[in-house]
């Protein structure tokens, strides 16, 4: 039902607003084009032989009509608004765990820090095997996840196998909030690299913790890897940008209504500490699109990669009144509005929260660099360009984390460990299957043979010298691969 009233209104957009060859143009009434949609609703009432449930009408008409503005603006139910709020605050309901799914098994790959996995002593490794006693062999990654997600305070059970044990484990957690963190960092020689994924509520925090510890290494070079960062909050993006954009205007953006005030955003930054070359490709979209460019206009650093994806536009989340709020407020208090912000500013109403149908994201503005460039659907043009990184035998490297050197692990060992060393070996060309997390035969004699190749006892236990082997290893296969780190590393160099 939804599906077709959508259709029918696109329908309606089009001819309104695309005129034929020999059409006379022709500009509908807003009372008309009510009354088309009166006679739609009219003509689907008559003739469709199924359920007509109430807000269909509705929901369908702000889906049709906030979904055609342009490729940003839409109409989200309450339940995608709920998801779409998560992602950009930053947190989730869950257990507090990463893991990856190989053919082989689900192992753990990282237990965050005070969360109901880390309080119930889950560790980096174990391996899930059932959920709420259900196997998950078979099951994809998403399902997995939404099984062990869950509203805040309610129990999930998870069935694990440990490394050394053959009894099985069985523990209940509750679920909680949890925080996530969107910043890696590494130190690399003299060089301090940090990539953001997303500007969520939690950047800014994470960054600045990040920075900190550069700073204590005294690290005055950093690259940072805004590569496949499709924006966030513009507010976390400016708030990064003031470590390194010197004193003065860091971006403007443009309102489209005049009730709302530009705003501008100002760094006081007074003296330059770091060197910084960002990296940038085609999917650095939105806020990464203010932090990279605010760096380039002022110089603070230069951009390496390929040209950006180019999206200045501006969204706001507005919640919107159900038709039956709408009415009732109009006549209570005259308030003719849709949007409860506009509700809740101008007439000091705070509506209910079943009076809200929806949330509309709507584009309501733009920003610009320092410099006044517009980069909508043009992107930034970086300042040495590097072609993309193409993964290597079906591997990136720049999804490769460095071994922790916490555990020992020998023959038949499971663990996100073991997936990245079989990764690191892969690369240096020695002879392994698919990365799987497990230390079967094969990546045990590849271990044997890098410890023989590298003058260290071949015994094939990964133990903390070898790891700190493919960790240096790991380094230098970043640069032989990935050409746009590579440059960065290059210049700053210089």
């Amino acid at each position: 039902m939804k599906k077709l009233t959508k259709v029918l209104l696109f329908i309606f957009l089009i001819m309104c607003f695309i005129p034929g060859q020999n059409a006379v143009a022709y500009e509908a009434t807003r009372d008309e084009q009510l009354d088309y949609l009166r006679s739609v609703f009219d003509f689907i009432k008559e003739n469709y032989g199924g359920e007509i449930k109430a807000d269909m009408f509705s929901e369908g008409v702000l889906e049709g009509i906030f979904g055609n503005l342009d490729p940003y603006t839409e109409y989200l139910s309450l339940k995608d608004a709920e998801s779409f709020f998560n992602s950009i605050e930053g947190n989730y309901k869950g257990i507090g765990i990463a893991f990856v799914k190989t053919d082989a098994a689900v192992i753990i790959t990282d237990v965050f820090s005070r969360s109901p996995a880390d309080e119930a002593g889950i560790i980096a490794g174990d391996e899930i095997v059932a959920v709420d006693g259900q196997n998950i062999a078979g099951l994809s990654s998403d399902e997995i996840s939404a099984m062990i997600k869950g509203p805040e305070g309610t129990k999930v059970k998870l069935t694990l196998k440990r490394n050394g044990q053959k009894a099985l484990i069985n523990l209940e957690l509750t679920r909680s909030e949890i925080e996530i963190n969107p910043v890696i960092y590494d130190i690399r020689g003299n060089i301090g690299y940090i990539a953001i994924t997303t500007f969520n509520a939690n950047t800014n925090k994470y960054f600045l913790q990040a920075l900190s510890e550069l700073d204590k290494r005294n690290i005055k070079k950093i690259i940072l890897d805004l590569r496949d960062n499709p924006g966030g909050e513009v507010s976390q993006a400016v708030a990064v940008a003031e470590n390194f954009v010197p004193a003065g205007l860091i971006t403007k953006l443009d309102y489209k209504s005049e009730k709302q005030q530009d705003t501008e955003y100002y760094s006081n930054l007074k003296e330059k500490k770091y060197e910084v070359a960002v990296l940038v490709n085609g999917f650095t979209a939105s806020a990464s699109e203010i932090l990279a460019g605010a760096i380039q206009d002022t110089k603070a650093g230069v951009l390496v990669g390929t040209k950006t994806f180019g999206k200045s536009k501006v969204q706001q989340m507005v919640p919107l009144l159900t038709p039956e709020a709408y009415q009732k407020y109009k006549k209570l208090y005259n308030a003719d509005t849709v949007s409860a912000i506009d509700l809740m500013q101008q007439y000091k109403i705070i509506p209910a929260d079943d009076e809200i149908i929806g949330w509309a994201k709507i584009t309501i503005g733009e920003y610009f660099t320092p410099r006044g460039k517009r980069i909508d659907q043009v992107g930034l043009v970086p300042d040495v360009s590097v072609p993309d990184y193409k993964a290597t035998n079906g591997i990136d490297v720049r999804n490769i984390q460095k071994l922790s050197k916490k555990t020992k692990m020998t023959l038949h060992t499971k663990s996100g460990e073991v997936y990245n060393a079989e990764k690191i070996l892969i690369l240096l060309g020695y002879n392994l299957d698919k990365p799987d997390t497990n230390l079967d035969a094969k990546t045990f004699a590849a271990i044997k043979k890098f410890q023989k190749d590298k003058g260290l006892y071949p015994y094939g236990v990964l133990d903390f010298i070898t790891q700190q082997k493919l960790n240096e290893a790991l380094v230098q296969i970043i640069l032989r691969y990935d050409k746009q780190y590579a440059k960065a590393v290059e210049l700053l160099g210089k």
